[in-house]
């Protein structure tokens, strides 16, 4: 941006009107001061400036360096205004006032439209004498030269960086269907149903800037959400509430939906985590009796026991929809170590054993 604004800057210095000079190469010397507003004082330090004898001529040569071209050139006594055409599509006017001995003066940029957008800047200018203007307008030409060369540079560089930086949001969206991974859709999970206005203005800055991204991700993130409300999803995504609610659904609606096809289906895994109501039956005959405590493993260990570790599905039996408190998962007494995971499941087995002797009458 500061590149663009200083390369308009010496096209509108290239406008300043000066006598014919006494010798061919020879110019005048200015010290030109600019202010851009939004730019802290003092950020634009003076320049000195070389002025030919032919200053509409450099104009439209400096100018063709910018793709800009001279469409209205006024003079009036000791005002001038200039009116340039630039291939980006803006206007640019430069009025410029002298006072009468013409060794100070006034003037005032303004662009409308193109890639900067509307854009005005003023300076003020003193000339100091005289100088070769051949050389100091050669040296001034290499200087843009390079300083669109390192915009060119920059900008080469900035669309590297937002192409791996999209590529690389493409294939975490991907992984998290796979994996039911919800951290991996970043901003399109947690913006998916979010409507506020901090989303709205993410999602449209992630839709100009990633627009591939954007579409992979968004696309992504409904095929996700629609996994979460299947059992094997569910099951992935551990029934996680935060996540529904990114969804804009909720675990007591998917389990209630679920939990009966699991039992028609005998999903054991999704019945010992999630439905109690319709695991019971089962955990009546599977889980309980030396029959089970004497078993390591078998089509029914798991289900069990994820059963039995639930602290809460003897309450009431409802199958109220709760999210299933895993046993010992509560914070340890102080001054005691917490319990390993292996240490917790036992204890939940062992206290499920003698809630279900309890319930099923052995």
């Amino acid at each position: 941006m500061r590149t663009s604004l200083f390369a308009c800057a010496l096209a509108a210095l290239s406008l300043l009107h000066t006598r014919p000079a006494a010798a061919q190469g020879s110019g005048e010397l200015w010290e030109v001061t600019m202010n851009i507003p939004g730019m802290p004082a003092g950020m634009m330090r003076p320049q000195q400036v070389c002025q030919g004898d032919d200053p509409e001529k450099a104009a439209q040569q400096q100018g063709s360096k910018n793709e800009c071209k001279v469409v209205d050139r006024k003079q009036s006594g000791s005002r001038i205004t200039v009116t340039m055409k630039c291939a980006d599509g803006s206007t640019m006017t430069v009025e410029q006032q002298f006072n009468a001995a013409r060794t100070e003066f006034k003037s005032t940029m303004t662009s409308k439209g193109g890639r900067q957008g509307d854009m005005t800047m003023s300076m003020t200018g003193r000339k100091f004498g005289a100088c070769d203007a051949v050389a100091t307008r050669k040296e001034r030409d290499a200087k843009v030269d390079a300083m669109k060369k390192q915009a060119e540079a920059g900008q080469a560089q900035a669309n590297a960086a937002i192409k791996q930086q999209s590529e690389t949001m493409i294939k975490e969206c991907n992984a998290a269907v796979e994996s039911m991974d919800f951290r991996k859709l970043g901003t399109y999970g947690h913006c998916y149903k979010n409507n506020d206005a901090n989303c709205g203005q993410i999602r449209s800055s992630y839709d100009k800037q990633y627009p591939e991204a954007a579409k992979v991700c968004n696309a992504k993130t409904a095929e996700y959400c629609k996994r979460f409300q299947t059992q094997d999803g569910f099951l992935k995504a551990r029934g996680d509430e935060g996540i529904a609610k990114s969804c804009g659904v909720t675990t007591a609606a998917i389990k209630a939906a679920q939990c009966p096809r699991a039992a028609q289906n005998e999903s054991l895994a999704f019945l010992g985590a999630y439905c109690p109501v319709q695991a019971k039956p089962i955990a009546e005959v599977h889980c309980t009796g030396r029959d089970y405590t004497s078993r390591s493993g078998g089509k029914y260990a798991g289900f069990c026991q994820s059963y039995l570790a639930n602290a809460d599905f003897e309450d009431k039996g409802t199958g109220s929809g709760r999210t299933p408190q895993r046993a010992g998962a509560a914070p340890a007494p102080a001054g005691e170590q917490p319990k390993s995971r292996e240490d917790q499941v036992k204890e939940g087995m062992s206290k499920g054993l003698d809630k279900l002797k309890g319930l099923f009458g052995r």
